[in-house]
């Protein structure tokens, strides 16, 4: 009796023990490994009782690829989308800055002189510093405008 009991116990043992997670990878010389230990860039592979189907874990291994796949397409439009969202908004910059450079070089060259306030009371520029506001506001819009 005490053999049977020992027997059946043994036999549970092994099963339990057979049951146990495996892990797939592939070797650094090409070669599909299992092991029972997780390795870096291992798959786990689930079993039942002790038995395993190659299609299924195929299957996983392909909707693993394929949720990969899916998940690196779905990253790329993002950034697609963002970068053209960026030259969206530089562009819209750019009009902006043109308008403001060309509106202020156009008052800047009607006017007759050139002044800045300070205490209330205005400082008038010099032909020469006139010319020079000028000029940099020429440049700023042939920057900003890229004419």
């Amino acid at each position: 009796m005490f053999r049977i009991l020992a027997i059946a116990a043994t036999l549970f043992g092994l099963t339990a023990a057979a049951q146990a997670d495996v892990w797939r990878f592939v070797d650094a010389q090409g070669h599909v490994q299992y092991s029972d230990r997780w390795v870096p860039g291992s798959v786990l592979i689930k079993t039942e009782h002790g038995t395993q189907d190659p299609a299924s874990v195929s299957e996983t291994s392909d909707q693993q690829k394929l949720n990969t796949s899916n998940a690196s397409i779905a990253a790329q439009q993002e950034q697609s989308v963002a970068m053209q969202q960026v030259k969206t908004d530089v562009q819209k910059q750019k009009d902006e800055d043109c308008k403001k450079y060309s509106a202020e070089y156009e008052k800047a060259i009607q006017s007759r002189r050139l002044y800045k306030e300070k205490d209330g009371q205005r400082i008038y520029a010099t032909d020469a510093e006139a010319d020079a506001y000028r000029l940099d506001l020429f440049n700023k819009r042939k920057q900003a405008c890229g004419k």
